[in-house]
Formats: C-alpha cells, structure tokens, sequence
C-alpha cells in the first residue's frame, strides 16, 4: 500500500514539475507535452513498477526526482559497496536486496555497481 501512495505522489509531482517548468520557468518555450514512458524505480520502499513519468516533444523537460537513466535511489548504490568494502560477496548482497525490495539482483549487476564505483 505504502508503494502505491508513494507512486501516485511521485507522479503527481512530477506533473506539476513540469506544468511549472513550462509556464512559469521557461514560458518563452513553445514546447508540447508527449505522452509520458514507463520507469521502473526501485526505492528504500520496494520496486515501484510502471511509474509513469511525463516527457515533451523536445526532450526540454527533466524531472528533478530522479536522474535520466537512473533506475535506483542512491541510498541502495551506497549500501552495496558499503557492504562489498566490508566484504560480503555479491550473492550475499544480493539476497540482502531481495529481502529488503522483493526483486533481486544477480551477482553481475551488483559486480558490475561495485566496478562503476572502483573506477
């Protein structure tokens, strides 16, 4: 229940976010709105699946929720290398995800988190 609140708030704000980018920010934008596209955000909450985030033909308009390709809260980034330092594998990081957000996430992607990180 708490996801779907949290989802239907994000959103909403995310609506006015951009209501507000174009006619108050940038009104000298002659910019139309586009629909909108799917994301899948995985919060401290749970995974909030199908959240829907509204776009503009010209690609002008960025929600200042969360960054373009961003599929993760920063926190969970974090704790992933927090965990790895301290030297837990990547499967046991991975079954600690699972039971914190219900989806899992393979010992590559976690690997692959901790290279990003390394670098």
């Amino acid at each position: 229940m708490l996801k779907k609140i949290i989802k239907e708030q994000a959103e909403m704000l995310m609506r006015e976010e951009m209501k507000n980018f174009f006619e108050v920010e940038h009104p000298e934008l002659k910019n139309s709105k586009n629909g909108s596209y799917e994301r899948i955000l995985d919060t401290r909450y749970g995974r909030i699946e199908d959240l829907t985030v509204p776009r503009d033909r010209n690609g002008a308009f960025k929600t200042q929720l969360f960054d373009p390709y961003q599929r993760r809260e920063k926190w969970l980034g974090e704790t992933i290398i927090e965990m790895y330092s301290k030297g837990c594998s990547t499967r046991e990081i991975g079954k600690f995800i699972e039971r914190i957000l219900g989806n899992s996430y393979s010992a590559t992607t976690i690997s692959n988190i901790t290279e990003v990180v390394i670098e």
